[in-house]
């Protein structure tokens, strides 16, 4: 069914982007609540790491038991909220599994603790590696990393351990700058010859710095953020002809992320991607939220159903919102599942006849110009950045 709602049209550019909503439902993301990667072919001298970050204001040195990574650099980052950009290098290849508390301790607890990114769940890195369609090289350069380097953005450092009241995140917490800081230490990172390329274990994204460049300057010709830069998305084939794409990462907006259920045959997977996206900067650009039963014109021009889901169809598990065209195929059952009781009652509505309304992103508009305005290029052909080639 459509539910008709009242739509904002917020801008995205660059003003709305850096005053992010208050969500009383922030996610929860521990210690750290941003991360990033850098894979190495050797490693990093702390020197030529402090050389390369010398735009950020070292504010103190962290040493640590653990052999593989005995220092860490801690970075001013929103020093009036006690916020720190920290950057670990560490000896060894990124840990793809989070070790044996007896046979690997130090690898366990820190995993445990968020130390590799507080969205990062085990397989990461091979499931970055094997959807990489935006990058070619992803595969070769994972393969020959010995070594890494570590970023984290966390505001109870050096806070008294005691204070049982301390707030994870400061009151105005803003997602976006971080991700924005976090960025600009990897593209200075990845300046280096030792540097192989980007990685993003919370959005599963693997660029070299070409192409993280390309992106970013992409997104700030179209006064977007760079979600292509920071979230992947990602394709899995089904039984039967089905399909699912998805978005992974926009827990680092602490959004769920977006799902697509369809027949492989009838809709072209860049025009999903173009929607998944779509979706994702609707929400972010506003403080509404997609509700089971809401719906979106979409890929076939027709409109597409949303179900909350307390549970991803993959890895990493997550909450998402998964879209379903009202056309005439009806999904299997399994791929309907919203992982959550209380929403199985919903599923039975959202493939009915479509009733008098306004679907949630109609004609919604951008800074300036449509959204479609905005794609113009990408239907010329011009793909973006990262976009899956089919």
């Amino acid at each position: 069914m459509t539910v008709n709602r009242s739509v904002r049209r917020p801008g995205y550019g660059k003003e709305s982007l850096a005053k992010q909503p208050d969500r009383s439902d922030l996610m929860a993301k521990g210690l750290f609540t941003q991360g990033m990667c850098v894979l190495l072919k050797q490693p990093l001298p702390l020197e030529e790491i402090q050389e390369r970050l010398k735009m950020f204001e070292l504010v103190a040195r962290q040493e640590s038991d653990d052999d593989d990574s005995p220092e860490t650099l801690v970075y001013e980052f929103r020093p009036e909220v006690g916020g720190h950009l920290l950057v670990t290098p560490t000896s060894t290849p990124w840990p793809d599994d989070m070790g044996d508390p007896d046979e690997s301790p130090e690898r366990f607890v820190a995993w445990s603790l968020g130390q590799f990114g507080p969205l990062a769940f085990p397989g990461g890195l091979e499931r970055a590696t094997s959807q990489s369609w935006g990058w070619d090289g992803a595969a070769e350069a994972v393969s020959q990393h010995t070594c890494h380097v570590r970023l984290l953005i966390s505001y109870v450092l050096g806070s008294d351990d005691d204070d049982d009241d301390l707030p994870m995140v400061p009151e105005d917490y803003d997602a976006i700058a971080e991700l924005q800081t976090l960025t600009r230490a990897v593209t200075a990172l990845l300046e280096s010859p030792h540097s192989l390329c980007y990685f993003n274990p919370g959005g599963e994204i693997l660029r070299d710095a070409s192409l993280l460049r390309q992106g970013l300057n992409h997104a700030w010709c179209h006064e977007l953020p760079p979600l292509d830069m920071w979230t992947n998305v990602r394709i899995f084939s089904e039984e039967d002809g089905w399909v699912v794409m998805d978005t992974v990462g926009n827990g680092q907006f602490d959004l769920p992320d977006m799902e697509a259920v369809c027949r492989r045959e009838v809709y072209q997977p860049g025009d999903i991607e173009n929607f998944l996206r779509h979706a994702t900067l609707y929400l972010l650009a506003g403080d509404e939220d997609v509700c089971t039963g809401d719906t979106a014109d979409g890929p076939g021009n027709i409109s597409w159903s949303a179900i909350e889901c307390g549970t991803s169809l993959s890895d990493p598990p997550r909450p998402t919102i998964r879209w379903i065209p009202e056309d005439s195929h009806s999904p299997p059952d399994h791929l309907l599942d919203p992982g959550d009781e209380e929403m199985d009652e919903d599923i039975d509505e959202l493939l009915d006849d479509d009733e008098d309304g306004e679907s949630f992103l109609d004609d919604h508009e951008m800074r300036g110009s449509s959204y479609d305005d905005q794609l113009e290029d990408f239907d010329d052909g011009d793909e973006p950045p990262g976009s899956l080639p089919f």
